[in-house]
């Protein structure tokens, strides 16, 4: 129960679902599909609502000074285990599972949607320091840690203190007391069992650490160099839509087939868009296009002609 907030709407639930297909279909290979539920979970109705209850949290507390309730307490006197250790947050995500123990939504770690930030960086927004250009649904089942009792009143960094929460519930309650915000413990709850967990299958599929450059129309070669100096034998081809991901470049089909190169010697890649367009650059001698029955001339990344005295 969570009575700070509104109760999740139906377009919540419909774009962690979204979620969940993008995840499927990229394990499957159906990088359009993912891409395509990606941005379905990125709901504007879901952004609003999210964001308009997690600003000015202050608007949350029902009583500002309860009977009985605990008190700040001097920083001397806190746990200076503020950031909780890997050990007790391990423990935690054991016993809650990847749900909210407040609210019961889905959640899911930074590290999965950094992930898909990285294979779908169109379709899956994230910039930190601009929330309304953050991905709606990676925002609302963003994994937290809540010290049920705060920190600040002298809460401690333990498995009894500590519980799974989403972002909106972790960021709403803020500094709050559950005295405060008129909520009841989630401890006297226990947590209930689900399959869900967290799309932690997307792990592993992230893109390599490669370099990215967007291009332009007026130089059409990247300016920033790649990871390894090719061979003198390799050549460049421009692949539009091509995604990266565990470590190959997947091509979209050509004469009805999909292809897909494994970065590697002697095969480099690199992200790039090019007039509006994201795909990849590989770098590899001509005979492995060939191989490929792709018209190497017709993905040739030619340098642009320099403009004359």
């Amino acid at each position: 129960m969570r009575r700070f907030i509104k109760e999740p709407i139906s377009e919540v639930h419909e774009a962690i679902r979204a979620l969940v297909d993008a995840a499927d279909a990229h394990l499957e290979r159906d990088f359009d599909t993912a891409a395509a539920k990606f941005e379905e979970a990125n709901c504007p109705i879901t952004w609003e609502w999210l964001n308009n209850a997690w600003t000015g949290v202050s608007k949350n507390v029902v009583f500002w000074n309860p009977e009985s309730d605990s008190e700040c307490v001097p920083k001397s006197q806190r746990d200076p285990d503020r950031a909780i250790k890997s050990s007790v947050k391990k423990a935690v995500l054991e016993r809650d599972g990847y749900r909210c123990r407040y609210c019961g939504l889905p959640v899911v770690h930074a590290d999965i949607r950094k992930i898909a930030h990285g294979l779908y960086p169109s379709a899956v927004p994230w910039n930190s320091r601009k929330p309304a250009e953050q991905h709606a649904a990676f925002q609302v089942c963003w994994l937290q840690y809540d010290h049920v009792k705060p920190h600040s009143h002298g809460g401690m960094s333990s498995l009894e203190n500590v519980v799974i929460s989403c972002a909106l519930c972790n960021f709403g309650k803020d500094r709050f007391t559950l005295k405060q915000l008129d909520i009841e413990d989630p401890r006297l709850r226990e947590p209930v069992p689900s399959d869900f967990d967290g799309l932690e299958r997307l792990r592993g599929s992230g893109p390599p650490k490669i370099r990215t450059s967007p291009l332009s129309e007026e130089n059409t070669r990247p300016k920033t160099p790649l990871a390894h100096k090719p061979r003198k034998t390799s050549e460049s081809f421009f692949f539009p839509r091509a995604y990266v991901s565990a470590g190959y470049v997947n091509v979209p089909p050509v004469a009805g087939k999909a292809r897909w190169f494994k970065i590697g010697s002697p095969v480099e890649a690199e992200i790039v868009e090019r007039n509006g367009v994201q795909g990849c650059i590989v770098r590899c001698p001509r005979e492995m296009i060939d191989r490929r029955g792709i018209d190497a001339n017709e993905y040739l990344d030619r340098p642009a002609s320099k403009p004359g005295p």
